[in-house]
């Protein structure tokens, strides 16, 4: 792995992690069995971006050759999280 695709994979997980703090922290105008779901909804966000973050880890640690033959592996992954913190944060918006 090229050591600015790692940086650009960190400042991602970071960004997603405050997305996540985020919408943790409107949570507050929610109440109920919808609260628990997006609670649940929220831990398991945080559980991909951990498993996202030990993931680029090891491939780091890896290297180039291990990197080019889980990418495509990584970005599916990425775009999973990706796409749930979109629904939660349309899910808040209601």
């Amino acid at each position: 792995m090229e050591k600015k695709e790692g940086e650009a994979m960190e400042a991602r997980l970071a960004e997603m992690g405050k997305r996540i703090d985020e919408l943790k922290g409107r949570l507050g105008t929610v109440t109920g069995e919808v609260k628990a779901e997006l609670e649940r909804r929220i831990d398991a966000a945080y559980a991909a971006q951990e498993e996202q973050r030990q993931r680029l880890h090891r491939l780091k640690d890896k290297g180039l050759e291990q990197w080019d033959s889980l990418k495509e592996q990584a970005g599916e992954a990425w775009n999973g999280l990706e796409k749930s913190l979109q629904d939660l944060a349309s899910r808040l918006k209601k």
